[in-house]
């Protein structure tokens, strides 16, 4: 199920808002209609609290946009297109269909974001010091804005990956070690160590100060270090498998079982060529594929009686490639939907079989051993 809706598209450029940024603009409107709005501006009513609250935070996350707006339309001048936006709990993401090409573009991409945050907090705090009178809600609501984008700024500049701080010390290693995987390794590296001390700080604050935000530097060093380590996984998979067909990998040495066999048999075929699954198969047709998962259900003195056909998994339920189907796509698929084989068909014949384990074990030589 899809946790983002569409809201509208920009440039042509969907803008999606995430299930979890309902959450943050409640807690945003809560503290400013209830804590800062009356701190600043005595005397209002909770209407006009609650309607300025509303109405600033709406904005604020317009502001938001923006700074990801920066990102993309860099992006796209640079030749990267950008698949869509989306704001969520900590703020906004832009979804670029390809990592960049040279640690420049990179540079420049990333930079845009924070370099159009710190523009709206100079424009906004200026306009609020030298033409707004301070101490109406409009000019308190206009300084909160220009207040967060200054912190936005400076926290995405956080050398922490995947936040813009940590991307753009990649850029800056990748110039001078010429390997982006490398490059990678030492920005998540680099942002683990930071995500880790965030955590370590927020502990202390919560269980020796009994501040109860150390809460939130917690969740959010744990967040850091795991967007890092899923970026870096994300980028591996496309480096070991960038080009590479289904074909190159699958297995074309099959082993397969009738579904006529019962599972007496089948048992003896998985103790003797010890293989997690068999494509089923009789004839030239190819019924789908049968797993020892599949066996844990029928008691054993029932295996007798018991055929291949009544427990596989039928064709039609199996993950189907073709040979020519993108290495680096198949990879992705599996992991999001946990499955771990899938059969390779051509003009309906069965010629192979791809499973998950012999991917991330080529992936595994591909690290130790180089590329070539």
């Amino acid at each position: 199920m899809n946790s983002s809706f569409r809201i509208m598209q920009i440039k042509g450029i969907p803008v999606e808002v995430n299930i979890s940024w309902l959450l943050i603009f409640f807690l945003f409107s809560l503290t400013l209609a209830q804590s800062y709005f009356p701190s600043v501006v005595a005397g209002l009513t909770s209407q006009t609290y609650w309607i300025s609250a509303i109405i600033t935070t709406l904005i604020l996350f317009t502001s938001v946009l923006v700074h990801e707006f920066g990102h993309s339309l860099v992006a796209i001048n640079e030749g990267i297109p950008i698949k869509k936006i989306t704001l969520f709990i900590f703020g906004g993401v832009s979804q670029m269909e390809s990592e960049p090409m040279s640690p420049g573009t990179e540079f420049k991409v990333t930079a845009a974001g924070p370099l159009t945050s710190l523009l709206i907090a100079l424009c906004l705090g200026g306009f609020y010091y030298l033409i707004l009178t301070p101490g109406n809600i409009i000019s308190e609501a206009i300084f909160f804005v220009a207040q967060l984008n200054l912190i936005i700024a400076v926290f995405n500049l956080i050398p922490a990956f995947p936040l813009d701080g940590g991307r753009i010390f990649r850029s800056i290693v990748w110039y001078f070690n010429k390997n982006m995987l490398k490059a990678t390794r030492i920005a998540v590296g680099l942002g683990s160590i930071l995500s880790y001390l965030a955590m370590g700080i927020g502990f202390l604050q919560v269980f020796l100060q009994g501040n109860l935000y150390g809460l939130w530097l917690i969740f959010l060093g744990w967040m850091i270090n795991q967007a890092g380590q899923s970026s870096y996984s994300q980028l591996v998979f496309k480096e070991t498998f960038s080009g590479m067909k289904v074909s190159e990998l699958m297995s074309t040495s099959l082993q397969t079982v009738s579904p006529d066999d019962n599972l007496d048999e089948l048992a003896e075929c998985f103790l003797h060529y010890k293989f997690g699954a068999f494509p089923v198969v009789y004839g030239s047709t190819t019924h789908g594929l049968v797993t020892l998962q599949n066996m844990k259900d029928i008691p054993r003195e029932k295996w007798a009686e018991t055929r291949v056909s009544r427990i596989l998994t039928p064709l039609k339920e199996v993950m189907v490639l073709t040979p020519d189907t993108d290495a680096a796509e198949v990879m992705m698929k599996m992991a999001t939907q946990n499955t771990g084989r899938a059969l390779v068909m051509e003009n309906g014949d069965l010629v192979g079989l791809l499973s998950r384990t012999d991917m991330m074990r080529f992936m595994q030589m591909h690290m130790v051993l180089g590329s070539d």
